[in-house]
């Protein structure tokens, strides 16, 4: 009897491992690159916002290991793309599906990457923490 179960506790095992990367919980995440940032939001809703180079993250970063203070002034970013729209998690696949008005693309350049949607592995992703959660 319990030679037969053994197969079945495997298999509700592997489904809720399978589960918990179905699911993103609601907040700020990274990419592997660290020049990526998307926001998870309700309704299956996200944010999008890409960077050439460095982003805020790896300038923080790098100021932490040269043990550099915040210094006056300004660093000036290259952005890579924005966008909002619609996401979707399939095998452990985040499949970000952008919003595009029609009415502006004779007028725009329109990245295509947005038009074809961008996909990440959930398990790259790296949750950020927000101001509220540092306590």
């Amino acid at each position: 009897m319990k030679i037969k179960l053994l197969p079945f506790f495997g298999f509700l095992l592997l489904s809720f491992s399978g589960f918990s990367q179905e699911k993103l919980e609601l907040g700020r995440y990274i990419t592997s690159d660290k020049l990526k940032y998307i926001t998870i939001k309700s309704n299956y809703e996200f944010e999008y916002l890409a960077y050439k180079g460095y982003s805020p993250y790896t300038i923080k970063e790098e100021r932490k290991k040269e043990n550099k203070p915040q210094m006056c002034g300004t660093v000036g970013y290259w952005g890579d793309g924005r966008g909002k729209g619609t996401y979707s998690i399939e095998d452990g696949i985040l499949i970000l599906k952008f919003k595009i008005n029609n009415s502006t693309i004779a007028s725009k350049k329109i990245d295509t990457r947005f038009l074809k949607g961008l996909s990440f592995e959930i398990l790259e992703l790296e949750k950020l923490e927000t101001e509220n959660q540092k306590g």
